[in-house]
């Protein structure tokens, strides 16, 4: 049986902006980035054996576009490579990231990447080592008779959690209607599917939702205010795997093999429907048409590479310093290590499943 059917519902801390700055009263010295893997010899794309065999995973796996990270369990890819994952399923992305500070999971996906930026400021660095999708593809959906910029003005817009990636997409939103932030009431509810029902009961008047959704959102009497999707000028990383610093030191293997297996279910989403739907309708519990709609929706949204520029996380910082102002302390640079898929890339491992190589 898969260990996804073990899921729990944890009540953690509401948001990571506690944990960032609770922990961060004087900033520790500069992060030191965890080094590259173990180098191998091998150019047949074979993996190192992991250190840890045995791994908790976090995510708050709302949406299809985050799937990569359950499908390689589904379809046993961990365990193929000698890693028995237990995936914990959290309401939000800042729960994720705040029982990966606290040590309850030993990594994060899915997770809002203001970790690894605030982190840095703490006891507790944090580390990126790969971005499932690098670009904003939510659209902005509200009551019915809200149609124009003057409708929203003054009105409650719902996120997940203040300076995550619900609230960044509200502020591309307000940036692409002209708006000013003050123009809106920003109001933390959790994640996509709370946001949702918050609009069908009337208790906010907008909310980010996934473009895959729109067709639903519309049939229930939804009005797609502005589409994000359609803005590819600006990048916001978000999280495939994330762990602390500390950890990645430690176990430099079971990070390549954890980084190996996401990228080859990712693959395995971008071009194999059938498959990945399948599995889908299996962990969403809907039927085969509406899982094959959602991924088809996904596929051209998710990073086939997992890789990322460094720049990226200058959003993310200067989203997440509205809650956090001390979040300009940290260097983007330092949110990602690179090391790991450019270890997979020189060990043959991308050209082995099909992968980007860049």
């Amino acid at each position: 049986m898969s260990s996804t059917n073990r899921l729990l519902s944890l009540a953690m801390v509401a948001s990571v902006a506690l944990g960032a700055c609770s922990a961060a009263a004087t900033p520790s010295p500069a992060v030191t980035t965890a080094p590259t893997a173990a180098v191998s010899q091998t150019a047949d794309g074979t993996l190192p054996k992991p250190e840890q065999t045995k791994v908790k995973l976090g995510t708050p796996i709302g949406e299809a576009s985050q799937f990569a990270i359950v499908l390689a369990d589904q379809l046993g890819i961990y365990k193929k490579y000698g890693i028995e994952i237990a995936i914990t399923k959290f309401n939000a992305g800042g729960d994720a990231v705040q029982a990966l500070l606290s040590g309850a999971v030993d990594a994060g996906s899915g997770i809002g990447s203001e970790f690894a930026l605030t982190s840095q400021l703490t006891d507790s660095p944090g580390v990126t080592t790969a971005v499932y999708k690098s670009r904003v593809f939510d659209g902005i959906f509200c009551q019915k008779d809200i149609k124009t910029a003057a409708d929203l003005k003054g009105k409650q817009v719902a996120v997940s959690t203040l300076g995550g990636t619900a609230h960044a997409s509200v502020l591309l939103a307000l940036k692409g209607l002209k708006m000013l932030e003050s123009d809106v009431v920003v109001v933390p509810v959790g994640n996509n599917s709370t946001r949702i029902a918050a609009m069908k009961a009337g208790s906010v008047a907008c909310a980010p939702v996934g473009m895959d959704q729109g067709k639903a959102m519309t049939d229930l009497g939804l009005n797609l205010l502005i589409d994000l999707s359609t803005d590819k000028t600006l990048q916001y990383p978000a999280v495939g795997l994330g762990f602390l610093v500390d950890y990645a030191k430690k176990n430099p293997n079971t990070v390549l093999v954890l980084t190996a297996a996401l990228l080859e279910a990712q693959t395995i989403m971008i071009n194999d429907l059938k498959t990945t739907a399948a599995e889908w309708a299996k962990f969403a519990q809907v039927d085969l048409a509406k899982a094959t709609t959602d991924i088809q929706a996904v596929q051209g949204q998710v990073n086939p590479s997992l890789n990322w520029d460094d720049s990226s996380f200058g959003f993310t910082q200067l989203v997440f310093s509205k809650v956090s102002p001390s979040a300009m302390m940290a260097d983007p640079a330092k949110a990602g290590d690179h090391s790991y898929l450019k270890k997979l890339v020189d060990i043959g491992f991308n050209k082995k499943i099909g992968a980007p190589t860049n």
